[in-house]
């Protein structure tokens, strides 16, 4: 199952090319990013990210799974704001 929290920590490892710099956008500690895209690759038996040296590069199902997240997480935060006003 896909939560929201994991598409976010991918969409912050997959901008920025690093489990380090994604924990230090979200606040987050390093091992924390790390378990979430774990997690997320187990749900989709899918490998999301090919680790280089200190960053990571994305995958061709990456790059497919994007705009499906940018799309769920633009979404969820439209309804957010939607029950707020």
């Amino acid at each position: 199952m896909l939560s929201l929290h994991q598409l976010r920590c991918f969409l912050a490892v997959y901008e920025r090319g690093s489990l380090t710099a994604a924990a230090e956008a979200l606040g987050y500690a390093q091992p924390s990013i790390s378990e979430q895209i774990r997690g997320l690759e187990r749900s989709l038996g899918l490998e999301l990210f090919t680790r280089v040296g200190r960053g990571v590069v994305p995958t061709t199902a990456a790059d497919a799974l994007r705009p499906h997240a940018e799309r769920t997480i633009a979404a969820a935060d439209e309804a957010r704001r939607a029950m707020q006003g």
